[in-house]
């Protein structure tokens, strides 16, 4: 089934002289032909790129957090104090199979009206189809936005200046009285606002996978290709591979790249972010409280950092120091912050996942050491 996913800035990009890389079917940004220069505005300013292969859906009613709580990993609902997320806040969850596999991962972005689960938009319809699977009298509607809503987002030091708007309509406005807008920067990881951008309504949100700020902006289709032009006047529009290189040095794994649904959470990494040991039932809970309880996890994302600057490429096996394959590449990429040297994200078996342990990986030609590092790579 095709995955495609719209994009009304295509033509822009094009026009731009970007080069492309697919994302499943989609298009998206691989750089617009300086990716040295893209790199350097995430770290030093503020880089702007666009997220065609990403989804929202939309959940409203009474019910929906009380609901999504019953499903996901992560705390969206407060059984003993009858209340969930409050307006502006937000979690990063895992929608599981009753084995515990991963079906997706997710933002949960609570708005006060209504709810959005943001996501790699080739799970929307998984998603979606799980959601009303589960749906029996509970007051909740549920919608894609694909194609209604495009998203961007800004990386770097300047994001926040970039984008120091004058948000509507925050949680502690309408509970504390304050008639004074914060900006854009005061948003805290994981908090969510709705805002005006040039006349049109928007959802801004902030998750760091570059290990800086960073700020997406959830904007209606129709205005996404005015909203880019004007951004794209004070940051730079960036593509994929320098975005990949600086979330690889920040240590974050990513669904679909990094680890699909053949994962368990627990191999993950991804823990502390995703999963809320105190909440409660949910889908998969047993197997995952089971693998926390017991340690009994197979293999785990690690960081690895090579001798040099020979590069694996993902899917290259892992081999310890006796020549046993114990996992693959995930990602990889030539660090700038760690003065050229390959870096890789990959799957291995628990026992060499120690931080130190020495491993063999072939890159260009040869087989290559490498050494299990701390994530993140850089920005301890």
């Amino acid at each position: 089934m095709p995955t495609e996913m719209p994009n009304p800035l295509l033509v822009l990009h094009e026009s731009a002289g970007a080069e492309f890389l697919r994302h499943a079917d989609t298009p998206i940004v691989s750089t617009f032909g300086q990716p040295e220069l893209e790199y350097a505005a995430i770290r030093k300013g503020c880089a702007l790129i666009d997220l065609p292969q990403r989804g929202i859906i939309e959940l409203t009613g009474r019910d929906r957090l009380a609901f999504l709580n019953g499903l996901l990993t992560n705390k969206t609902w407060d059984k003993s104090a009858k209340r969930g997320l409050i307006a502006g806040e937000g979690v990063y969850a895992f929608l599981l199979t009753p084995k515990g596999r991963i079906v997706a991962d997710m933002n949960v972005l609570e708005l006060g009206e209504r709810t959005l689960l943001e996501m790699d938009g080739r799970m929307v319809g998984p998603v979606l189809e799980a959601l009303n699977r589960y749906l029996f009298g509970e007051q909740v509607k549920v919608r894609s936005l694909v194609g209604e809503v495009h998203e961007l987002v800004v990386h770097g030091p300047g994001a926040g200046e970039v984008l120091d708007l004058r948000h509507e309509g925050t949680e502690a406005r309408r509970h504390e009285g304050r008639e004074k807008a914060e900006g854009t920067k005061t948003l805290r990881l994981m908090g969510c606002v709705s805002a005006r951008v040039l006349g049109h309504e928007v959802v801004v949100w902030r998750d760091d996978p570059c290990g800086v700020a960073g700020y997406h902006l959830i904007v209606p289709a129709a205005a996404v290709q005015e909203v880019w032009t004007s951004l794209g006047f004070k940051a730079r529009p960036c593509g994929w591979a320098a975005f990949n290189t600086a979330r690889i040095e920040a240590g974050r794994a990513v669904f679909g790249i990094d680890f699909d649904g053949t994962v368990l959470p627990a191999e993950t990494g991804l823990l502390d972010r995703a999963v809320s040991f105190t909440k409660g039932c949910y889908v998969g809970q047993e197997i995952v409280a089971r693998m926390q309880s017991r340690g009994q996890v197979a293999r785990l994302i690690v960081g690895i950092r090579m001798a040099g600057d020979a590069l694996p490429i993902a899917g290259a096996q892992v081999e310890d120091e006796q020549g046993n394959g114990v996992g693959v590449v995930t990602s990889s990429t030539i660090s700038p912050l760690l003065s050229g040297v390959a870096i890789c994200l990959a799957m291995v078996k628990k026992e060499s996942a120690n931080v130190g342990t020495q491993l063999r990986i072939p890159a260009e030609g040869a087989v290559r050491t490498g050494t299990v590092a701390p994530l993140p790579f850089v920005g301890r």
